[in-house]
């Protein structure tokens, strides 16, 4: 009986495409590996585990060989897909890597949607696209007694790294904190220089709760605008929360009642 050897990896994207690279470099056979992350699922019989260590130099390579091979949209699609809550997009991601490697012209594997691991990689680039996309409008910065702007996000997709070069590219003079609350992590730009990830159990919850001394004058400034603009002629919630899901809500400061 043939025994399929599973990769396990932390589930990240580093950690996805560090099992990835040993996958390959295993030498076992495409049909005798698989990739997961869910640590809470059960073990199956006449299968060899191994767990995968996440190793940023191998992350790297797979994510150089993927843009120089298989083209920017495939490599955005895999980062973005890395980003969803779904287990099986560590698989999809290994095997699209491995059907894009065959082909002749590797970037067309974007449009092999008939592959059911690349129509699950592209549906959840679609999915984390849209998570992120929404957080660039709705992220809501204070600035705290220190100077720093401090932030707080509870995205359903881990798009933190994804949120972060779109704020380090228009706020590059500023100090920032984005802190995604869900999964404890932080994204920190000191001013002028790269922004990095970071454990969120690193920040002091004393220095968060001290705002600078005009963040409420303009905190209040923003609601009476938000308020100045609407038409309560026209009001439709229905509608509203299409655009603007209530979940998106508690991190947003014109729907806080308080400062």
């Amino acid at each position: 009986m043939t025994t399929t050897t599973v990769f396990w990896c932390e589930d990240s994207l580093y950690g996805i495409l560090t099992g990835v690279y040993e996958a390959w470099d295993s030498r076992l056979g495409h049909d005798r590996v698989r990739l997961k992350t869910d640590e809470q699922d059960s073990l199956e019989l006449f299968c060899d585990y191994r767990q995968v260590k996440t190793d940023a130099s191998k992350a790297e390579k797979v994510l150089g060989t993927i843009r120089e091979r298989l083209g920017e949209e495939a490599f955005e699609a895999v980062c973005y897909a890395a980003a969803c809550e779904d287990s099986g997009r560590a698989d999809a991601i290994y095997r699209m890597v491995v059907l894009g490697l065959h082909m002749k012209n590797g970037q067309q594997v974007v449009n092999c949607l008939q592959n059911p691991c690349v129509s699950l990689v592209m549906r959840l680039r679609t999915k984390a696209w849209h998570e992120a996309h929404r957080y660039m409008g709705f992220v809501r910065f204070e600035e705290l007694e220190n100077g720093v702007l401090y932030a707080q996000i509870e995205p359903v997709c881990a798009v933190l790294p994804l949120l972060a070069p779109h704020f380090a590219e228009r706020f590059r003079q500023e100090h920032w904190v984005i802190h995604d609350k869900k999964r404890g992590l932080m994204a920190v730009h000191p001013r002028g220089t790269l922004w990095v990830l970071a454990d969120a159990g690193d920040l002091n919850p004393a220095c968060l709760e001290r705002r600078s001394g005009r963040e409420r004058e303009f905190q209040e400034l923003w609601k009476s605008f938000c308020k100045a603009i609407a038409i309560e002629e026209r009001r439709n919630p229905r509608c509203q929360q299409g655009l603007l899901p209530l979940r998106f809500r508690d991190c947003m400061t014109e729907f806080q009642e308080t400062v």
